[in-house]
């Protein structure tokens, strides 16, 4: 193993660790705000849903980065926790889509029948939607374990264009988790393009307005544009590092996903009220310890 990708290793396990305290404190809070009022808004179950899916993929991650940098060799394990891994991923990305969507539909009003449909029946199907896809991805990932061989996890590419060479039972796993990637890309760069869209429509419109850019419409517009980019781009590099390049190009692409969680996972604390305040209370706290 050459320095490059010793480095790239070590880099991958800070950002993880900058996410795991990050995930950590969203799961706390919501956790005991659930225990105070007995429920739990949308909003906090899509962030409270991202935020465990991220917490559990990136432990996935950290043991695979720290069995790679003592470099032990693979064993059976190694075999299960590849499907383990790839459920977490789809996981996350499901997550990542929905809240991306629940964004766009709370913060963006379109005159369309179909999208006013959206925006009322969408907010019914809540928690069932959350209930259901972990478990369908669950069964699926679960036949797909059982039914595909092993010396298909055992190439070192990981790519489909190689599992399909070597074997239908190889590529079709894949070919799903590849097509889910897309499928989440693609609602979170059309909701990320809406949103924008339609803050520069609102900034037009306000504009010479007494309210000016600090309007509280148009700072919401702003968060979601954030964290919905960020969203897109840990999306699009999961797609890239999962189904596209080789596997020693993974380790740079795992840093940009980590950085990617980073910043989502900053920006849905930034622009929840609710972790925004306790997390202005924790360092107010710190500060104040650190003057006595």
């Amino acid at each position: 193993m050459d320095a490059l990708t010793i480095t790239c290793i070590y880099i991958n396990l800070g950002t993880l660790m900058i996410a795991f305290l990050e995930n950590i404190f969203i799961i706390v809070v919501n956790f005991l705000d659930f225990c105070e009022k007995r429920r739990l808004p949308i909003s906090d179950q899509l962030i409270l849903g991202f935020s465990v899916s991220s917490l559990l993929h990136g432990l996935q991650k950290w043991y695979i980065l720290c069995k790679c940098l003592l470099n032990l060799p693979r064993n059976e394990y190694d075999m299960k926790a590849t499907h383990v891994f790839m459920y977490l991923n789809l996981c996350t990305l499901m997550f990542s889509a929905l809240l991306s969507l629940h964004f766009c539909l709370k913060i963006v009003n379109i005159n369309h029948r179909f999208y006013i449909g959206a925006q009322r029946k969408c907010p019914k199907l809540f928690p069932w939607i959350i209930i259901a896809f972990p478990l369908g991805f669950f069964f699926l990932n679960l036949f797909s374990a059982l039914e595909i061989s092993p010396e298909c996890l055992q190439n070192t590419t990981f790519t489909i264009i190689v599992a399909i060479k070597m074997s239908p039972r190889c590529s079709w796993s894949l070919l799903f988790f590849s097509t889910f990637c897309i499928l989440c890309a693609s609602f979170c760069s059309v909701s990320a393009s809406t949103i924008i869209f339609s803050l520069f429509k609102h900034m037009k419109t306000i504009h010479g307005n007494s309210e000016g850019s600090r309007s509280p419409n148009m700072d919401a517009h702003i968060r979601a544009v954030k964290t919905v980019t960020s969203l897109l781009a840990a999306n699009i590099f999961i797609f890239i590092s999962t189904t596209i390049l080789r596997y020693i190009l993974s380790f740079p692409l795992g840093i940009l996903i980590s950085i990617s969680h980073i910043f989502s996972s900053y920006f849905l604390i930034k622009g929840t009220k609710k972790l925004d305040k306790a997390l202005a209370e924790i360092v107010n706290r710190c500060i104040t310890r650190r003057k006595k």
